[in-house]
């Protein structure tokens, strides 16, 4: 369930809404927006790098095949008949061939790994960027700063606001240079909150972060300090030796994008609420669109850790359909990803009697209640509190919608089919690669 059409067509009183349409660009003061520019940095890079492996595979493929061709023609039996040998007039080309062999195979480890530092370098901007904003929401946590400007300095600055500024970011800067372990302890020390309790990820984040200075300082070559820091925060290394190199194959780098999105959605999370109590509503806002994403794009396991986080642990919301919007996005989570038994654990626990029509319908659809379905679609009928496009859209109703008594009585509502597209012209002539 998302948020959205509540906002247009209902205020707060939908229970279920359409997904945004495009993410906001980061403003000045925007949590949010800063934690979507950082969802959709690193969800490219995890659907760019099977493209570009699948890419380097086939080049790999036709340069190793172009290379034997070569060798295969042009080689002749070499004295003692066991080999070939290549002419002095084609050694060139065989040369040449046989780099590029060699070059495309290398790019197999090197890309992953350029992956990878890029990964935790979304992170690290991440950080800089959502740690500049909670300054400039609580600009008085700057008194604690150590920074001092003369009074030469702030006349050269021309205003308050540019000396502030210029505060901030040198304070941004001096985090980023820490640690990333560091780091954590200047934020729980500043904002005055525990950030690493109960946080279950934490030995592989530093994991992965420090993995990512190997490859950056060492080529990945296993140094005496990665070892010495993972050990330190409970990473297990027992079959790592110095010396040895690691590499990030496609499961590892899966992970690592789980582990640094779960963890920056976290962090916004609890410091965005200590910080900006007054937000509250828009950090429920900004966890439901994050977690209808997920869904919509079938990344369950990720969707149970923040929602689980988002009930469970965040506890407080800025209403109770709010709360009711994660706690079904909870329930699909569990029930998609084929943990039945846990979805209806969930669903139990809640008493929807006196919830909305919407929210009484996810009840019935995640209890494969047909008849109760069917009832009370015709209940809410063709109105303001569900288009047929979030019929047509809403992960909710996946399954309902292979149902045949379903979309007859979609029909009978809309006058429309339910598996009606329109497509104007113009975006039909933009898709035509031709």
């Amino acid at each position: 369930m998302d948020d959205k059409e509540s906002e247009s067509k209902q205020g707060n009183d939908t229970s279920a809404n359409e997904p945004s349409a495009s993410k906001a660009v980061p403003g000045p003061l925007g949590v949010g927006s800063v934690t979507s520019c950082f969802v959709e940095e690193i969800d490219s890079l995890a659907e760019t790098l099977p493209l570009a492996m699948l890419s380097i595979e086939i080049a790999h493929k036709n340069a190793r095949i172009r290379f034997l061709e070569f060798v295969s023609q042009n080689g002749v039996p070499d004295d003692d008949g066991r080999g070939l040998a290549i002419r002095a007039e084609d050694y060139f080309q065989f040369q040449k061939l046989q780099r590029q062999e060699g070059r495309t195979s290398a790019s197999r480890k090197l890309v992953p790994r350029s992956f990878l530092v890029n990964l935790v370098s979304q992170y690290d901007a991440f950080l800089g960027r959502l740690i500049q904003t909670l300054f400039l929401i609580r600009p008085e946590l700057l008194s604690s700063s150590d920074r001092a400007i003369s009074f030469a300095d702030l006349v050269a600055f021309g205003s308050v606001e540019a000396a502030r500024d210029h505060i901030i970011e040198k304070e941004v800067e001096s985090v980023l240079r820490k640690s990333h372990a560091e780091q954590f302890e200047w934020l729980e020390g500043r904002f005055s909150v525990k950030l690493r309790k109960d946080l279950p990820i934490w030995p592989e984040f530093i994991e992965i972060t420090e993995r990512r200075n190997l490859f950056v300082h060492t080529g990945g070559e296993i140094s005496s300090q990665y070892l010495k820091n993972c050990k330190e925060h409970g990473a297990t290394v027992a079959e790592c030796a110095k010396g040895e190199r690691l590499d990030v194959d496609s499961k590892y780098f899966k992970r690592a994008h789980h582990i640094l999105f779960e963890m920056g959605v976290k962090l916004a999370q609890v410091l965005w609420r200590k910080l900006a109590p007054t937000e509250i509503e828009e950090a429920d806002n900004s966890m439901i669109t994050i977690s209808y994403d997920l869904l919509t794009e079938k990344k369950y396991e990720l969707a149970k850790v923040l929602l689980d986080f988002s009930v469970e642990t965040l506890k407080r919301h800025s209403s109770e359909s709010s709360r009711l919007k994660l706690q079904i996005n909870r329930v699909q989570a569990y029930k998609w990803a084929g943990d039945c038994r846990r979805a209806e654990e969930i669903l139990s626990e809640e008493d929807f009697s006196a919830a909305s029509d919407v929210f009484q319908l996810a009840d019935t659809v995640l209890r494969d209640d047909l008849p109760g379905t069917l009832g009370l679609v015709r209940k809410i009928g063709n109105c303001s509190s569900l288009s047929i496009g979030a019929y047509r859209e809403w992960p909710l109703f996946q399954e309902l919608r292979k149902q045949e008594n379903f979309k007859e009585a979609i029909v009978e509502i809309f006058g429309e089919p339910l598996n009606k597209t329109t497509v104007k012209p113009d975006q039909a002539q933009d898709s035509n690669p031709g």
